[in-house]
């Protein structure tokens, strides 16, 4: 093989040069192997598609939830700010309070001075007490007189004390009714704050989840893809198959086309050529590799026969859709035995030596191999006999 990104070339190959002499026993189990494979395939392909709209529907189930949680942080947040605005006009309330508290305490001591001081200015300038007014009467008429007027004193000063007493404990009442609800509204708050934590720790879990599920839609978009593909490939390849089983029993049944390609063998000695080619034994393997500074596959097999006056083709593909067909029970010495590796069709040739075994170039170097061993049984596709023995 030279180029071995020429896959699609391959496939079209198949039906125009490498199956000319393909066996129907060998079209049977590659159309099988690849009909199991687009089993497989289609078979991923549905588990795949299955999960990707498992994944699509937990998608849409978390941005549903994420959506929720967001209506509720939304609602919080509108709950805590008008909870701020009530704590604010509390406080503000109980500043005013402690103010009117002030001022009502000066306005009595103010009101107790200023009766005071009518007792003083009616009667005489100085301190002086209940007693001194009423023993400093000079009738008893006029001890009457201020006798009423220190009761007037008294019970206006008492009015007025009282009626502060009750305008103060009203305001301390209002102040104890607005502490409570201070409390009540720090304890909202709290409770507030509590939520919005769990609604964002929630909703954080559910946009981590959310990712995770992302990443598989899109890794089983790209497998679905990748799948497709692969089906595509399979797909073409069992009509390639199909196709070139027809072409072939259709050159199977051609006895002149048959008499002609044996008619083309050239005389040569097996045993010649197997010797010849095992002097390269060790030779390391080089894609597109023609001389024995390095070899592929069928750039050695050419090499070999061509020393022999056996021109064949440079590709596997070509060397393979040439030579009359050989069956596996009637392989010689000298034939040219194929595999299919990594691409449809003849993708790997080696030189049958006898006993099972081939004499190849491969990733190993030249090296001898057994035809029919666990990894080159399967691969085998048929034998191509380019000389008379």
């Amino acid at each position: 093989m030279q180029i071995k990104s020429k896959w699609m070339y391959g496939v079209s190959a198949i039906v125009a040069l490498s199956f000319v002499f393909f066996p129907r026993d060998i079209f049977a189990n590659s159309l099988a192997e690849d009909q199991q494979k687009l089993a497989q395939l289609q078979s991923e392909k549905a588990t795949v598609e299955q999960q990707v709209q498992s994944d699509a529907a937990k998608e849409l189930a978390l941005k549903n939830a994420i959506a929720t949680f967001d209506n509720s942080i939304h609602t919080v947040e509108l709950q805590i700010e008008t909870n701020h605005v009530r704590m604010a006009s509390l406080r503000a309330q109980e500043h005013q309070l402690g103010v009117q508290l002030a001022q009502n305490q000066q306005e009595l001591e103010t009101d107790q001075n200023e009766l005071a001081q009518i007792v003083r200015s009616e009667y005489e300038d100085g301190n002086v007490s209940y007693l001194e007014v009423l023993f400093n009467a000079t009738s008893f008429t006029d001890f009457l007189s201020r006798l009423y007027d220190l009761s007037v004193v008294s019970k206006t000063q008492n009015q007025v004390v009282q009626s502060v007493k009750t305008l103060q404990q009203a305001i301390v009442d209002k102040q104890n009714e607005v502490k409570a609800s201070e409390q009540q509204v720090a304890q909202i708050e709290a409770q507030l704050q509590a939520l919005q934590a769990t609604d964002e720790a929630l909703k954080g879990e559910k946009q981590h989840n959310l990712a995770v599920v992302e990443a598989d839609i899109q890794s089983g978009k790209k497998q679905q893809g990748l799948l497709e593909s692969q089906i595509q490939l399979t797909q073409s390849d069992i009509q390639a198959i199909q196709a070139a089983t027809q072409a072939a029993e259709q050159q199977e049944s051609n006895p002149q086309y048959v008499q002609q390609q044996q008619a083309a063998l050239v005389p040569a000695d097996p045993n010649s050529i197997i010797g010849y080619a095992e002097q390269f034994l060790g030779t390391p393997y080089v894609w597109g590799g023609t001389s024995p500074s390095g070899f592929d596959c069928s750039g050695f097999t050419q090499y070999v026969f061509a020393h022999f006056g056996v021109y064949i083709s440079r590709t596997s593909e070509e060397q393979f859709a040439a030579g009359v067909p050989v069956s596996q029970n009637d392989l010689q010495p000298g034939d040219l035995v194929f595999f299919s590796t990594y691409a449809p069709g003849a993708s790997h040739v080696g030189i049958y030596i006898g006993n099972g075994l081939m004499i190849d170039s491969q990733d190993m170097g030249v090296s001898i191999d057994s035809v029919f061993n666990s990894y080159w049984g399967p691969k085998y596709i048929g034998a191509r006999r380019y000389i008379t023995h």
